[in-house]
């Protein structure tokens, strides 16, 4: 009897961490994917070779950096800047979204206000005869904005090349961080 009941119960153990793994897989699989940043784009939130998980169910605010296929099909990461409708302009390092001021607090950094001259060219946004960001589109730029290829180059992109939002840095182990909502 007892070695009757103590195999009923590792076979419910069994089925229930069978059922965890299942579980973690479809997540890792579908929901939160790993990721790999290229490039310098993104200095100094982001460098070359730190790993990422990205979220593909998550709603994309103004400021979170998301990964999405750019349009010489490489996956890259940048960051939310324009929302669909939103004009976007740069004026002596200041961002105005719809003709108002907007900070920028991942920007306040050293290695960022140790650097002379202007941090961010002067730009208008401008798509397609219109100044504003095409419904179902976002405006990205890096946060190394001297040396980044982004919205202001080749426009704005779709929210169909998004692949997800980056939710926590994983890689190297001493820069662990869970990204959130700036506000």
């Amino acid at each position: 009897m007892q070695k009757c009941l103590e195999r009923s119960r590792r076979l419910r153990i069994g089925r229930v961490l069978f059922g965890i793994a299942l579980i973690l897989v479809f997540l890792r699989l579908y929901i939160f994917i790993p990721t790999e940043v290229t490039g310098i784009s993104m200095y100094p939130t982001l460098n070359p070779n730190d790993r990422v998980v990205m979220s593909t169910v998550s709603s994309i605010n103004r400021f979170d950096i998301i990964v999405f296929t750019d349009p010489m099909n490489k996956t890259v990461v940048k960051r939310v800047i324009g929302l669909p409708g939103d004009s976007v302009r740069y004026e002596q390092d200041n961002l105005y979204i719809n003709n108002k001021i907007v900070k920028e607090p991942f920007l306040k950094r050293s290695e960022i206000s140790g650097e002379p001259g202007l941090w961010t060219s002067n730009f208008t946004m401008i798509n397609d005869n219109e100044n504003k960001v095409p419904e179902d589109h976002y405006f990205l730029m890096g946060d190394n904005r001297r040396y980044s290829y982004d919205s202001r180059f080749y426009g704005s992109i779709s929210r169909e090349e998004v692949l997800g939002k980056v939710v926590m840095m994983y890689y190297p182990s001493d820069k662990i961080n869970f990204f959130s909502q700036i506000p």
